[in-house]
């Protein structure tokens, strides 16, 4: 465990000092003041006549865990893996006392924490606008519960992008196919029916399913099997080719 601990710490380490994550959140940020602007724009034009007032922290959720956050943990993988295969430092990774399931289970831990930290930062910086906009504060706890519960879905899109970038060598190239293969997996159930009964990113707003209108439980199951299920297909995968991966 102390291995795994130090292993997680180094790769955070990494992660933590590159400014484009920071980069990322503002964008985030910004996209949730446009919104708040819009709603502000039409109620002054019609001179109060139309006032937007929605729970616009939940209503951002969707853009945050379908695009913004998976291209955060996309980026974050693709640091950890392709990046340090083109640089050649992977293999000082190795030379630690970690084994390379520790050190793989390391920096996937890296991405998801990396995903689940910006997730709730946009959830902080979404309040806050809601707040300054005089809006109700009466739903946060729910809120915050949606947030959370929706981090577990992301967990298959981060291994989805570290399974990726385990096979590739260039961090430009694992990046946009990461985009291309999450892009089609996610909109594939629009065009050809009854993919999204299989396909884990059809489970991106879990909280919909959890706290909105209660699902029957042998539904709920099944498409809690399916994420589960596919986590660990992808986790097996990338394990077996990252150790056997010369590096």
């Amino acid at each position: 465990m102390n291995t795994f601990l130090f292993a997680l710490k180094k790769e955070l380490y990494k992660l933590i000092h590159k400014k484009k994550y920071i980069v990322f959140i503002l964008i985030g940020a910004a996209v949730s003041l446009i919104r708040w602007g819009g709603s502000a724009l039409i109620t002054r034009i019609t001179e109060g006549h139309i006032v937007v007032k929605t729970n616009m922290t939940l209503e951002m959720l969707p853009f945050a865990v379908e695009i913004l956050i998976p291209i955060i943990m996309f980026a974050a993988a693709a640091d950890l893996f392709t990046h340090e295969y083109s640089a050649d430092t992977l293999k000082m990774c190795l030379l630690q006392p970690v084994t390379r399931f520790k050190l793989l289970t390391a920096k996937a831990a890296a991405v998801l924490i990396t995903g689940a930290v910006s997730l709730l930062v946009m959830y902080a910086a979404n309040m806050l606008i809601q707040l300054i906009s005089g809006g109700s504060l009466s739903q946060a706890p729910v809120t915050l519960a949606a947030y959370l519960i929706d981090i577990i879905p992301l967990i298959g899109v981060a291994f989805l992008g570290i399974l990726i970038n385990v096979c590739l060598k260039g961090s430009a190239s694992s990046m946009l196919l990461c985009l291309a293969v999450y892009g089609i997996m996610k909109y594939m159930g629009l065009y050809v029916a009854g993919t999204e009964s299989f396909l884990f990113t059809a489970n991106a707003k879990l909280h919909v399913m959890m706290l909105g209108q209660a699902l029957p439980f042998r539904i709920l199951m099944y498409k809690m099997g399916i994420l589960f299920g596919s986590i660990l297909i992808l986790y097996s995968i990338s394990y077996i080719i990252f150790d056997r991966k010369n590096v």
